[in-house]
């Protein structure tokens, strides 16, 4: 008897926390999977395009509908299962920005939250997802509630404020086109502590599962006519003098595009890219930056666009 309500209990839990997740409008995988959005541009990656693409310079530049699809510390498999959940809800667009760069393949640069997926496990894309990239989370995700259990630091408050959201009914979550702005902060030491870390430079490390998503992704956008362009937004200038490998993972990346038929555009020449004052960190700008880039990078959307 104890054992059949503790196991009741479990399953009414999940209930609770399965409608707040799906019902989160911050959670961008909740969003896309709900809610018509029908953008005719997408940007997809981690960090550096939630926080340095503006979907409204997009717009202004070339005229399309835009949505920023970014996570935060997102990899290639997370911005993959993304997309995948936007195109069973939304019109596949007709253009997506792709964060590619050095940082990209190395697994010491962001990862996959398995967390962000719990709640979509009945989907098989997913499922063989999470289970490929998080086999100790997905081992127990069987278990009732486990699934949200495993990570309840990162699932409880989500699903309260899902609750909060349909209770209220809330509309538009609190970033409504996907773009964050950047912290108000100035330039911290992050480039300062890479260096005592690593006084004879960090060299990337190309991690095989990284490559693959990266390819599944843009097999996906291949198959849905989605026309790709992989671009790298501008480093502090000064920091790559620490990343002895760094031209060679560009020249792989052009590569990837070259052989999957999508431009790859770095934008390392860029004036902006010479001045701490643009950055908080070495890879992330200030929010006059994020606009100086976010229009930089609508022009040259749109040239490809008049092509």
């Amino acid at each position: 008897m104890f054992v059949t309500v503790v196991i009741a209990c479990l399953f009414l839990l999940q209930l609770f926390f399965s409608f707040g997740l799906r019902h989160n409008l911050n959670i961008k995988s909740s969003y896309v999977a709900s809610h018509k959005i029908d953008a005719d541009v997408l940007i997809l990656g981690p960090c550096e395009p939630l926080w340095m693409v503006a979907p409204k310079f997009i717009t202004q530049k070339t005229g399309l509908s835009c949505y920023n699809l970014a996570n935060s510390h997102s990899d290639f498999a997370d911005n993959y299962l993304h997309l995948h959940l936007y195109l069973q809800n939304n019109a596949a667009p007709k253009h997506l920005l792709l964060f590619v760069t050095p940082e990209s393949f190395d697994t010491n640069y962001n990862t996959f939250y398995s967390y962000r997926f719990s709640s979509f496990l009945q989907d098989t894309v997913v499922a063989n997802t999470v289970k490929e990239c998080d086999k100790d989370f997905y081992a127990y995700a069987a278990i009732p509630f486990m699934k949200y259990g495993y990570y309840s630091h990162q699932t409880f408050f989500n699903a309260l404020q899902g609750w909060k959201h349909y209770l209220t009914k809330r509309s538009l979550p609190y970033y409504a086109d996907g773009f964050e702005p950047p912290a108000k902060i100035v330039w911290d030491n992050h480039y300062e502590n890479l260096k005592k870390k690593y006084p004879k430079g960090y060299s990337f490390t190309l991690d095989s599962l990284r490559e693959k998503y990266l390819y599944k992704l843009l097999w996906l956008c291949k198959e849905q006519h989605i026309t790709v362009v992989m671009y790298e937004s501008p480093i502090l200038k000064e920091t790559a003098q620490n990343q002895p490998n760094r031209a060679d993972f560009i020249e792989q990346i052009g590569f990837i595009a070259k052989n999957m038929d999508f431009p790859f555009i770095s934008f390392q020449d860029l004036p902006m890219a010479e001045s701490r004052k643009n950055y908080i960190s070495p890879m992330v700008t200030t929010l006059q930056g994020s606009y100086l880039f976010s229009d930089t990078l609508g022009g040259y959307l749109n040239s490809i666009i008049k092509k």
